[in-house]
């Protein structure tokens, strides 16, 4: 089917940005047309509430465009990936095989990420690596870096979904008792590691922890000296996990301004203080497409669509009100479309570790959503055929 192809294309190009990056226009023409296939079903639907936000996003980038006179192609990106983030809800997509494929497709750029990081150590020392470093990030590929332990961690473009589709593959096992989704989940986290992204780890902590708890109902069902002996060992584990988080931050801070999350506090403070300047660009933000005209000591922005604190740039083009408004519209399309076990924690999960990075309201969340919605409407459908028999 049309939608399974899209999926599987949109996939396979945000797996391969590294190296062949000249394919992502191929990537926002499938995101465009599953944009449009979600209309037409929303439009069958006829749910009014999201048709209210569609007119008001519509109105809103016309008021970008036509008063605030941002540049139309930003308007029209930005107002597309808002839009299909909506859109792609009323698909009726619910394909095993092509999540299927589609987890290949990122085994495949596990395997690349774990390579590079074993052909870093062995043929590069911790001392003379820059060179290999710059040509990443010249080309926009990602980064590889190391603290100087000789551990590579390669965060290049494609890895955004890897711990995600490791909850996937790991709630596909509990459905389905398949023990490849078993092997697929423990190489998914194995790459998760390689790629040495802080947030991913504690993305993937965050839904292992929380999964035990709910699926044992643990502090409900074990009492007495086990109970107290889970508290201890939880109650050890924190020292150890803090002053990990604690060695972390420093070294990411350790290059000032220019380290990661120097970046990170420059682009906040950046982004907030550009919509700040009147109660109404706070509320109304800057519209679409808008971008900066602002130097900093750290880096020149003009011109930028692109930060590490992507959300930040949303709010500084919709405003806190239709922020918050969109928000609500993913929440209740969430309850409508992809409410089933566990799926509010995956999904939470992957909020949790995309918000500090610029994987959020992209080409990668519209992935998080039509794998939710399809595993949602797989499950239902068991649950129907069940019933029947």
């Amino acid at each position: 089917m049309i939608y399974s192809f899209l999926f599987v294309t949109i996939a396979f190009i945000l797996t391969r940005n590294f190296p062949l990056s000249m394919l992502t226009p191929i990537s926002n023409i499938c995101v465009l047309i599953l944009s449009i296939i979600g209309f037409i079903h929303w439009f069958k639907n006829e749910d009014k509430f999201i048709g209210v936000l569609f007119l008001i996003l519509t109105c809103f980038a016309l008021y970008s465009v036509l008063v605030l006179g941002n540049e139309p192609i930003f308007v029209i990106r930005f107002y597309i990936i808002l839009i299909s983030l909506l859109c792609v809800h009323f698909i009726p997509f619910n394909s095993l095989k092509s999540l299927n494929i589609v987890l290949y497709l990122y085994v495949i750029q596990g395997l690349v990420v774990i390579s590079l990081s074993l052909y870093l150590y062995l043929t590069w020392e911790t001392s003379d690596y820059i060179p290999i470093r710059l040509w990443f990030q010249g080309n926009g590929f990602g980064d590889v870096y190391t603290y100087g332990n000789g551990f590579f961690r390669v965060q290049i473009k494609g890895n955004a979904l890897i711990p995600f589709f490791a909850m996937i593959s790991n709630h596909l096992y509990d459905l389905t008792k398949i023990k490849k989704y078993k092997r697929i989940e423990i190489f998914l986290l194995i790459a998760t590691i390689f790629a040495g992204n802080f947030m991913f780890l504690i993305g993937s902590a965050f839904y292992y922890v929380c999964r035990f708890i709910m699926k044992t109902n643990y502090f409900n069902r074990v009492k007495g000296v086990k109970n107290i002996c889970f508290l201890f060992l939880l109650v050890l584990f924190v020292p150890v996990a803090m002053n990990y988080a604690v060695n972390v931050i420093e070294r990411k801070s350790a290059a000032g301004d220019q380290s990661s999350i120097g970046i990170r506090f420059d682009q906040a403070d950046v982004l907030l203080t550009d919509m700040s300047n009147n109660v109404f660009t706070t509320l109304t933000g800057k519209g679409l497409g808008h971008t900066l005209k602002i130097v900093t000591p750290s880096r020149d922005y003009t011109g930028d669509i692109y930060f590490e604190v992507q959300t930040l740039y949303f709010l500084n083009q919709t405003g806190f009100v239709l922020l918050i408004l969109y928000i609500l519209a993913l929440f209740y399309l969430y309850r409508r479309f992809m409410y089933f076990e566990y799926s509010g924690l995956i999904y939470l999960s992957y909020i949790g570790y995309a918000i500090s990075n610029p994987y959020i309201f992209d080409t990668n969340h519209l992935v998080v959503i039509m794998t939710l919605c399809s595993i949602n409407r797989i499950v239902k459908n068991k649950k129907s055929s069940k019933r029947s028999n």
